[in-house]
């Protein structure tokens, strides 16, 4: 039997459980449209691509040529809808609703260096952020990820820009707790308010860590001073799945409180729409943040609540007493 990637982690990563996880998380063999996403991608095989062209322009994405772009098209657009990008190749540009080179580019600056690093991206949608990663030449950047039409576009993407050392698996957050003191950097952005116990979640994305690892917490709050936080009665931005909005100096307190330490504020922002709206790669009946807030108010929601602010945080695992962690 092949040997999975993740057993030279062992014992930092909890193999045996790890792959009854990805057995009885296998979309290919379960989930509804795997099929056609499967067709989709084996269409890949008869693509040829020209080179890879680095770039650090952002708006680039990841750029890729090749002289055949109508095939590839063709397979990016039966992927629709496209939320985070955007992505390059050749003369196509997949202008996704998200342009998620705006965040990139707020972050990049105070991340540490991922050279050689191994590096957890939880929901990681379809791996932009990943291959922002890839350009350092981390050891192993694995994202999560439930939703299938994600990782087929993931899948899409890197079968051109080919980085062995980029893995996608159908996991969720809460499977973090099934990796133990291993990675040296985490990031969870736009991923917090999603889920009922946030704390929980700090504390898992804390033990996944190792010894004075990075963590990169992203998450939508309110403004304000005080250490309070929104909780909506039912949808927030015509999301149910939306627990709980923290002022900064809550979250700040949550990551505290949750055993980290060297906390530092490396971004807040209001997002605009110039960085999330619909697109031909993401269009109606899609929704976007125009439909999300109050019409001629864009401080407030539909339902009247604050509209959301973007908080990041840098914060750091304190140093493990136990050699073996270090």
């Amino acid at each position: 039997m092949e040997k999975h990637y993740l057993e030279e982690f062992i014992p930092h990563v909890d193999i045996t459980n790890l792959k009854k996880r990805l057995e009885s998380t296998d979309g290919w063999k379960s989930q509804t449209n795997s099929q056609k996403y499967k067709s989709l991608l084996e269409n890949l095989k008869n693509i040829t691509f020209i080179k890879k062209s680095e770039s650090n322009d952002y708006f680039s994405g990841v750029d890729i040529e090749s002289d055949q772009t109508d095939e590839i098209e063709k397979i990016a657009r039966s992927l629709i809808p496209w939320r985070k990008g955007p992505f390059k190749i050749g003369s196509l540009m997949i202008d996704a609703e998200w342009r998620s080179d705006q965040k990139w580019k707020r972050i990049e600056k105070f991340l540490p260096n991922l050279s050689g690093k191994t590096i957890l991206d939880i929901g990681a949608n379809n791996g932009y952020y990943m291959f922002q990663m890839a350009k350092q030449n981390p050891r192993l950047v694995l994202g999560i990820d439930p939703v299938l039409h994600c990782k087929a576009q993931f899948e899409f993407i890197n079968y051109f820009v080919e980085e062995d050392n980029l893995k996608f698996e159908l996991l969720g957050v809460d499977d973090v707790p099934l990796f133990r003191s291993l990675f040296d950097v985490i990031f969870s952005m736009g991923i917090l308010y999603h889920h009922r116990h946030p704390i929980a979640q700090l504390i898992d994305i804390r033990e996944a860590l190792k010894s004075e690892g990075t963590a990169i917490i992203e998450t939508i709050g309110i403004p304000g001073e005080e250490s309070i936080c929104l909780f909506p009665e039912d949808k927030y931005s015509k999301m149910r799945n939306v627990w709980f909005l923290p002022t900064l100096s809550c979250l700040k307190n949550w990551v505290l409180r949750a055993g980290f330490t060297d906390i530092e504020v490396i971004s807040v922002s209001k997002t605009d729409f110039s960085e999330q709206r619909l697109t031909d790669w993401c269009p109606p009946p899609h929704q976007s943040l125009k439909d999300f807030l109050k019409e001629g108010d864009d401080t407030k929601t539909v339902e009247g609540y604050p509209a959301p602010m973007r908080f990041c945080l840098k914060a750091k695992k304190k140093k493990s007493p136990i050699k073996k962690f270090d």
